[in-house]
């Protein structure tokens, strides 16, 4: 393996190919990161200060050095210790907002698409088109993909997100991670060219017949020093969604609602912070007109005239206030025109109250699937692939690839190849795939999330799919 610094133009500057040990993770769905050590020396000081970019002879990505530690060893050897994380970090340090509104005149930024659509439209509005702040657009960055698209088909349901104050690489995160979408910005060699990807990778499974497949297994010599993690501590699959004019019960996709005792797996979600938008309508002139006579009577409760002024203002209803304003039309001094006026005005805001919920409802059971989908149960095997591989990463499978794995004790499992990891150090040079289930019921048993409403562009409402 050989390192390289990068010359302002992404062009190999300085060639590092001796040093103590280096390791180098690139990852499916997050940023990847790097350490090396390699002795000190004045030369090595300045080609390693802090803001380098590095690139890697066996990847397309870019590594950042963002620590650099100058000390000595217990054998009295003087150590520089470099990390840093890979150029996908920068997405961290950009705001996922196309606004400069405050947030009381525009508290989110509401977008519709399929996931990876959406993900696309927030780096691209954000970091290559940024027509508020030309200033935040990331350099080089070209049109297009430096791969081939996957075997593996996005999720194309549409849905509708509202983005927060958050940034970039969050919501792109929290988004692939919910969907089995990956992101990378991958460096075209030495073109100065960076290529920014949501992608979904390969199906090389033996269920396949386009692409060769790939399995790995101890007994084909191809993966040694196996080792496999298996975690519920943090499986949910029921979310009890909260939220100041609804709840919502969301279930895992396979896990039937009524899922009880020790097999419910409760979490808590508070979604208040879902708006609910403004109440865009008029009352017309003879409602407020009896609304207001009522409110004037010197005789009325004024429990009654407080849920009047809420239909004038427009303001959500109870079932208090429902119940107060059916009270009021027995007022004695209401005309029976005023009073069926009152009754439209009340029979109008209920109805509207169901429309609402119908809107917030779409929102909060999103937000419970989104929350699930971060509370998945995971298994994971980790192993080392020989020198002598049949399958050299980047040729034979890359990140978010499906793959098998087969174990010792016999039992397949179609697997995603979510980190790459490489090693060079005393003991040579080696590299590590970490395949992971997350998406799976029981252990080997597999499901896909599926969002159950659609956002009509056409009439503005939400349906079921």
């Amino acid at each position: 393996m050989e390192l390289y610094t990068l010359d302002s133009l992404l062009r190999r500057a300085s060639v590092i190919d001796r040093f103590e040990s280096m390791i180098w993770t690139e990852r499916f769905s997050a940023w990847g990161d790097f350490e090396l050590h390699i002795f000190s020396t004045p030369e090595m000081r300045r080609v390693l200060p802090a803001g380098t970019l590095l690139a890697m002879s066996e990847s397309y990505r870019i590594m950042k050095v963002e620590l650099v530690e100058n000390s000595v060893d217990d054998d009295g050897r003087q150590i520089l210790k470099v990390s840093g994380r890979s150029l996908e970090s920068i997405l961290d340090e950009r705001v996922s907002r196309n606004t400069f509104a405050d947030l009381n005149t525009l508290a989110k930024w509401t977008v519709t698409g399929t996931p990876g659509d959406i993900c696309r439209q927030v780096f691209n509005d954000i970091c290559r088109a940024n027509v508020l702040m030309a200033d935040d657009q990331i350099p080089f960055l070209v049109p297009g993909s430096l791969f081939p698209p996957g075997t593996i088909e996005e999720p194309s349901e549409i849905i509708t997100l509202e983005i927060g104050l958050s940034t970039v690489y969050k919501i792109i995160k929290e988004i692939c991670d919910a969907y089995d979408l990956g992101f990378r910005l991958l460096r075209n060699f030495d073109t100065s060219e960076l290529y920014f990807d949501i992608y979904s990778g390969n199906d090389r499974t033996t269920l396949q017949d386009t692409l060769a497949p790939v399995v790995f297994a101890p007994n084909l010599d191809n993966l040694t020093n196996i080792s496999e993690v298996t975690s519920t501590g943090n499986y949910r699959n029921v979310a009890y969604v909260y939220h100041p004019i609804s709840v919502q019960i969301v279930t895992a996709d396979g896990v039937s609602v009524e899922v009880e005792g020790l097999d419910r797996r409760i979490l808590v979600v508070d979604a208040s912070d879902i708006k609910v938008p403004a109440r865009e309508y008029e009352v017309p002139a003879d409602q407020t007109a009896a609304i207001n006579k009522y409110i004037a009577f010197n005789d009325a409760p004024e429990d009654r005239k407080t849920s009047m002024r809420k239909l004038v203002q427009k303001e959500r209803l109870i079932q208090v206030d429902y119940d107060n304003i059916t009270a009021a039309l027995l007022h004695v001094g209401l005309t029976a025109g005023e009073k069926t006026s009152i009754t439209n005005a009340r029979t109008f805001s209920w109805d509207y109250n169901t429309a609402e919920n119908i809107y917030i409802n779409a929102f909060l059971q999103q937000r419970g699937r989104d929350e699930l989908a971060k509370n998945r149960p995971v298994q994971a095997f980790d192993g080392e692939l020989p020198m002598t591989s049949p399958y050299p990463y980047e040729i034979a499978y890359q990140l978010g690839d499906k793959v098998e794995m087969r174990n010792n004790d016999g039992i397949t499992n179609q697997m995603r190849v979510t980190e790459q990891i490489f090693v060079s150090d005393s003991q040579g040079e080696r590299s590590y795939p970490t395949l992971a289930i997350d998406r799976f019921i029981t252990p080997g048993s597999w499901f896909a999330w599926d969002y159950n409403q659609t956002w009509s562009t056409a009439d503005g409402t939400w349906a079921t799919s």
